[in-house]
């Protein structure tokens, strides 16, 4: 009995000395912005080059999570100063950092939410005057209030272009939409065009799924869902809405 109970005592240490030397600090939006003001650290915004372009932090470099060559680019950093990283919710930032701290690097910093959250706190990003908006299904504030006020049930998916998640489980929402014809309004929201609706809202990440009944949000989740989840979702609202 004490050699499990030291046993287990141990593998805690050893858990909680990993996950405390794991090198990557997850910081908020209000700590990130105190670091980089304040350090002469490398400030990384691993997005692409679009999403850059429609409003960024201030003095950061820019490096594409999906090039082929990221990796590469990646290891140029100097590894005596501090790196910090961001992306949109802080999903490709955090694998890039997981990646530093493989590499021999020490002091890798992480926007635990992303840029999302950075503009829900009004903190300033800089938009490039060459900037081309996403508009694939914008949707602004008065179009969504006048959407869920339908007397008819409506499901908003929250998307974004660049969002893993989100791309997988499109041709499911597609196909919900020929199943549920007439039962239930399925939309589609790209957060990247509609960003004021999104800070009205507070969404802090995507995919983002609401379900609404007469301007009540009677269903929401955030992250992914199977095609066998949704369905499960919908047959168990449905029949109780009138």
């Amino acid at each position: 009995m004490k050699y499990i109970i030291f046993s287990i005592a141990f593998s805690l240490i050893t858990l909680l000395s990993v996950a405390q030397n794991s090198g990557i600090k997850q910081v908020n939006s209000l700590q990130f912005r105190e670091l980089i003001k304040n350090d002469t650290g490398a400030l990384l915004d691993v997005r692409t080059s679009s999403e850059f372009q429609n409003g960024h932090i201030s003095n950061s470099g820019q490096l594409n999570f999906y090039a082929f060559n990221f990796k590469n680019k990646l290891l140029l950093l100097p590894k005596n100063q501090p790196i910090y990283l961001y992306c949109n919710t802080g999903y490709r930032s955090e694998k890039a950092a997981r990646y530093l701290i493989a590499n021999g690097y020490k002091n890798v910093y992480n926007l635990e939410h992303g840029i999302m959250d950075w503009e829900l706190k009004n903190l300033p990003v800089v938009v490039d005057p060459n900037a081309r908006p996403d508009t694939d299904n914008k949707m602004e504030f008065a179009e969504y209030t006048k959407l869920i006020d339908s007397s008819e049930p409506v499901f908003i998916d929250f998307y974004a272009p660049w969002c893993g998640p989100c791309r997988k489980m499109m041709p499911l929402i597609d196909s919900l939409k020929v199943d549920y014809h007439k039962r239930i309004n399925i939309v589609k929201v790209n957060v990247d065009a509609s960003k004021k609706l999104v800070k009205e809202l507070k969404i802090g990440g995507v995919p983002y799924l609401a379900l609404y009944d007469n301007g009540k949000l009677i269903y929401s989740k955030n992250g992914e869902l199977t095609r066998n989840d949704l369905i499960k979702i919908f047959d168990n609202y449905i029949p109780k809405l009138p």
